[in-house]
């Protein structure tokens, strides 16, 4: 069974991007599942935006990155993290300019045993590494031994549902299919929220993936595929079966 690491939403944590606030088993450090304040305060502090992928690196770098006055002058820069609309932007902790390049909603769903996914936003995110430390943390965080900046990740959001009587542990994302010849999985360039994650008996938890979409182009995704991984009991017995793949219309 893998259980992998808990991506933190730091670099996902930021990008609140019009996302609708989340229920209690939402993962505390999401900005984008909060309604947060844009207001200036006497001191720069930048949010932990959940599109971000820096915040689930092994890494560890210093958190201080301060954008360019400049930078935050115009109407589409979002100190608070909360993209609503594409070309807006943010920073996160460590450099890295985070825009929104495209926003869709499928609202779709799949179902496997007690539990019920529902696809609620999926989001591509245009990266850029202003310093050599974003650089650094979204390689780590992507299993990747470097990366080009620009890069453009996609970000999907989605809701588990348990309708059974017990907890089920969930192993998050099998696979993201963005084309047929490119993959997305916990052994490469997927960063799962999920994974590990506990849904209690008759309760939900929202919650989200960021993986890697491309090098310096921006991708023209139609659709994508999305096949969610197994579920445990209590005692570490698989009782959900992998899903089938659930097509997405972008």
């Amino acid at each position: 069974m893998r259980f992998s690491k808990v991506m933190v939403l730091a670099g996902i944590s930021l990008l609140t991007l019009g996302l609708t606030a989340c229920g209690d088993n939402a993962a505390k450090s999401t900005a984008s599942f909060k309604n947060s304040s844009s207001k200036t305060s006497s001191s720069y502090k930048a949010p932990e935006p959940d599109a971000a992928v820096t915040g689930s690196s092994s890494k560890k770098e210093a958190q201080t990155y301060k954008p360019k006055t400049s930078a935050t002058k115009s109407a589409e820069y979002v100190k608070s993290g909360n993209l609503k609309k594409t070309g807006q932007y943010t920073f996160d902790k460590v450099g890295t300019r985070l825009q929104l390049a495209s926003v869709s909603h499928p609202k779709t769903t799949i179902k496997s045993g007690k539990l019920t996914y529902k696809v609620t936003t999926v989001r591509l995110i245009k990266n850029t590494a202003e310093t050599a430390a974003a650089k650094r943390m979204a390689a780590s965080a992507l299993n990747l031994s470097s990366i080009k900046s620009p890069y453009y990740t996609i970000q999907v959001k989605f809701t588990i549902s348990n309708s059974g009587n017990q907890a089920l542990t969930t192993d998050g994302i099998k696979t993201i299919r963005l084309s047929a010849d490119h993959d997305l999985n916990a052994a490469g360039q997927l960063s799962d929220a999920s994974a590990g994650k506990t849904i209690p008996a008759n309760g939900k938890l929202n919650t989200f993936a960021t993986g890697l979409a491309n090098e310096k182009t921006k991708p023209n995704f139609k659709t994508i595929k999305i096949a969610f991984a197994a579920a445990f009991d209590s005692k570490h017995q698989q009782v959900v079966n992998p899903t089938g793949w659930l097509k997405l219309t972008l």
